[in-house]
């Protein structure tokens, strides 16, 4: 007689696919783990299709949820005989599509799923898929010697009904089956199980008992899992849209490329357990084996290149020889005992951060651009730093400017700092060339950026696979919202599927709207980043998987920007801007045609015909100066001083106009409307901004002032407006704000004017420091064209384009 059914906490799953399987898995990483915590499983297992892109957000919402989030793969493997094929020799192999119903490949492939038991596997784990992904982009596999070469580490489930052992079962082939699994036993060192499902499926119930039997046959465990490609049952519908997308076909014509029903969804523990009520034990040996994956992504440690130093110097050392030299130059007789204690603070902020070496790699990043005579000039945050400033990686003196080092780099915050480094952008590449030519490319990649739908693509897209005309789906992305596919999809269900000349009644109006809405968020392709640089000591393919970028010569790894300070990876962004390319051309031109040498850093900065320029808004060709709004701002703004252009940068952005700032501004700068502020606390933080909040360090400021928040809690807010997904973020920060307020005495709708507009900052607001940085190329660019305007306007057309109006 059988054991009693196990209680429900005794299953969890370990094959689960979220939306980094692109175009195949239908839920996020966050909302998979979600519903995990909301049906009371304990573990759940990841096991995206060549690919970890998405290990770091399943293991931050794992433990903001109390989810051990255990990480794993499915993993194409070619050539599964072992045998040479010309067909996949030397490249990957074609992969078919993972269905329910196993289907014959037109090249040898299996699919196994593997989870880490231990940080060595999740390194091969790692490497695995860095292989996977070094053939045809698009069509990852792995060969059979490489999967036997990293085994340690690993435990291995026998895969979905498309791997091997199961398809010879299909194919009454149980020699074969059986040969192919005491080969997985003996590369794997026993830690293997026979993988079962249940999807209500005919040739499941055909394969599944040949399959327990083949297990007990060899003795080695059997487990339940659900293949798992969408949260809750309501996912079925974007999963099949998603496939349709794979395979470039419409709903109507996709057939036996969905799967046949709705069962792939995470299922409650006690639903898995009734159905395999007569087999408790593929139940129980899944908390076993995930009992066994004691990996979590918190144990990743990565470090940093170990930078050359003269002998007998260690790397504080040398850095502060560079920055007591760099002091000397960049402030000569001004260098005062206030300037000496604030670069002897950072220096010792530094040294116990063990940065230098940090420090000395971007100092020489910035050494190679001067060396090759590409123009340079780092902004962002690290304008706040005079360590930055005195080694020529940023052309803003913080100290004279009153930056806060803080904003920059904290011991409070332990997190790397984010220097971000403009070049000109027709010489970039010689930069990151060299990058990779110093490090080696087992050691520096760039950042991936996760491109994920907004409304107008996923508009588009389901469009199309719900048979709309093209002329219909234009229409319909037309009345799409630009930011979310969530809203636009409660849009369309609105008067956008009328203003379409389509029945917002109608069966398929609304699964368009469904399918959009259940698109929000989810990455669709990758993408190459602007221009951040990842460097390790250690091979980075322990740490991440590395891919060829789609650009010739360039590596990247699968991880947003988002996802790296949670792994302590630190990021170099290595930017190309355009008007560093025109300012560079001016000057080679006047050094060519007038034998003048010009140094940005010693231009006069309180010329008043450059201002008088400026509030005339004679400023085509200037920077961040030649649009529109900033040529209807600028004459009212009336810039006197530099401090003004700092203002003006940040001024006319999405973030203050839609925060309403720039109107009141404006006004009170004109004496048109008196200065208030919101409460008495915030006048110190919003002096100099007449009462209105420009920077994103004055939204810190305001919620540490006015709603009592730690600093903790106002650094969260900090990476919430700087979040890709800041929207999301901010909304779940509202509600503490608004009320943190209100207990200070303010009023309910001052405080929530005062949230809208720090929530603004979340659409492109600038810190103070960058708007600084960027200044700077507005007045040296307004100088230019003052007083070189023949060489302004020929560098100004030999530069196109330059990424902005012509």
């Amino acid at each position: 007689m059988r054991a009693a059914a196990p209680p429900r906490g005794d299953y969890v799953e370990l094959h689960c696919h979220s939306a980094f399987s692109l175009l195949d898995g239908a839920s996020n990483p966050e909302a998979l783990i979600s519903r995990a915590a909301a049906i009371g499983m304990s573990a759940v297992a990841l096991t995206d299709h060549d690919d970890l892109g998405g290990a770091v957000r399943w293991a931050e919402a794992g433990r903001d949820h109390g989810v051990a989030a255990i990480i794993g793969l499915e993993v194409t493997v070619g050539d599964v005989d072992g045998r040479t094929d010309a067909r996949t020799h030397g490249r990957t192999a074609q992969v078919a599509p993972c269905v329910c119903t196993p289907v014959p490949p037109r090249v040898p492939t299996s699919h196994l799923t593997l989870l880490a038991t231990d940080q060595a596997g999740y390194r091969n784990l790692s490497r695995l898929v860095t292989v996977a992904r070094s053939g045809d982009r698009g069509s990852p596999a792995t060969p059979w010697d490489e999967v036997e070469r990293h085994t340690a580490g690993l435990f291995c489930l026998t895969g979905c009904p498309f791997g091997e052992v199961p398809q010879r079962l299909a194919r009454d082939d149980e020699a074969g089956a059986r040969a192919r699994l005491g080969r997985l036993v003996e590369v794997f060192g026993g830690r293997v199980a026979v993988e079962c499902w249940d999807h209500a499926l005919a040739s499941e119930r055909t394969v599944v008992p040949r399959l327990i039997a083949l297990a007990g046959s060899l003795d080695l465990p059997w487990l339940v899992t659900n293949d798992v490609h969408y949260a809750t049952p309501g996912g079925r519908l974007v999963h099949d849209v998603l496939t349709c997308l794979r395979h470039q076909t419409t709903l109507d014509a996709a057939g036996t490329l969905l799967r046949p029903n709705g069962e792939w969804y995470l299922k409650r523990p006690e639903k898995v357990a009734h159905r395999w009520r007569h087999y408790p034990e593929g139940i129980a040996a899944t908390r076993s084996v995930a009992e066994q994956c004691a990996f979590r992504m918190a144990a990743l440690s990565p470090t940093l290149p170990v930078f050359p130093t003269p002998p007998g110097v260690d790397a504080d050392e040398y850095l502060a020889s560079l920055v007591a030299a760099g002091a000397r130059e960049r402030y000569g007789g001004q260098l005062t005992a206030r300037h000496k204690a604030q670069l002897r603070h950072e220096l010792d902020v530094i040294r116990r951060l063990h940065l230098a070496g940090y420090f000395l790699i971007v100092w020489d990043i910035v050494r190679e651009a001067n060396r090759l005579g590409v123009l340079a000039q780092g902004r962002g945050s690290a304008a706040n730093s005079a360590v930055c400033y005195c080694l020529g990686i940023t052309a803003i003196d913080p100290i004279g400017m009153e930056l806060l080092f803080e904003r920059f780099l904290s011991e409070d915050r332990r997190e790397a700092p984010d220097i971000d480094i403009d070049f000109a952008h027709n010489d970039r590449e010689q930069i990151l060339q060299y990058v990779y030519r110093r490090y080696g490319r087992d050691h520096a990649a760039m950042v991936c950026e996760a491109i994920t739908y907004r409304g107008r693509a996923a508009v588009r897209d389901a469009a199309r696979v719900l048979g709309f005309s093209v002329q219909q789906a234009e229409k319909l992305a037309d009345e799409a919202d630009r930011e979310g596919a969530r809203e636009t999809g409660e849009k369309l269900l609105g008067g956008g599927a009328a203003a379409a000349d389509l029945d917002p009644g109608d069966h398929r109006v609304r699964m368009l709207a469904q399918v959009v809405r259940g698109l929000h968020q989810l990455p669709r392709h990758r993408s190459i980043h602007v221009g951040g640089f990842v460097l390790t000591a250690e091979p980075l393919a322990d740490v991440v998987p590395i891919e060829p970028a789609a650009m010739p010569d360039r590596t990247v790894i699968q991880w947003d920007k988002d996802d790296l300070d949670p792994v302590r990876l630190i990021k170099i962004d290595l930017l190309g801007l355009g008007m560093l390319t025109m300012i560079q051309e001016s000057i080679r031109l006047i050094r060519l045609h007038r034998c003048l040498a010009l140094d940005l850093a010693k231009l006069p900065m309180t010329d008043p015909a450059v201002y008088d320029m400026l509030c005339r808004a004679d400023t085509i060709g200037v920077f961040q100066g030649e649009s529109r709004a900033q040529m209807n701002t600028l004459p009212r703004l009336a810039p006197r001083v530099f401090y003004d252009l700092v203002v003006e940068v940040a001024l006319i952005r999405p973030g203050p106009i839609q925060g309403e700032m720039v109107h009141p501004y404006l006004r009170r700068r004109a004496g048109l409307e008196p200065v208030v502020y919101p409460h008495p606390s915030l006048e110190p933080i919003l002096e100099r901004t007449l009462g209105v909040p420009l920077f994103q360090e004055q939204g810190m400021q305001v919620a540490i002032a006015a709603a009592g928040f730690t600093a903790g809690e106002a650094d969260e807010l900090r990476r919430a407006m700087g979040h890709k997904r800041s929207h999301e973020r901010m909304a779940k920060i509202c509600d503490k704000l608004v009320d943190g307020m209100s207990k200070n005495g303010i009023e309910p709708d001052v405080a929530r004017r005062i949230f809208n507009q720090i929530s603004a900052f979340a659409d492109y607001g600038f810190p103070e420091s960058h708007a600084a940085s960027f200044a700077l190329l507005v007045y040296a660019s307004a100088y230019l064209k003052l007083y070189y305007p023949a060489e302004f306007a020929c560098a100004l057309l030999n530069s196109q384009p330059m990424g902005f109006y012509a």
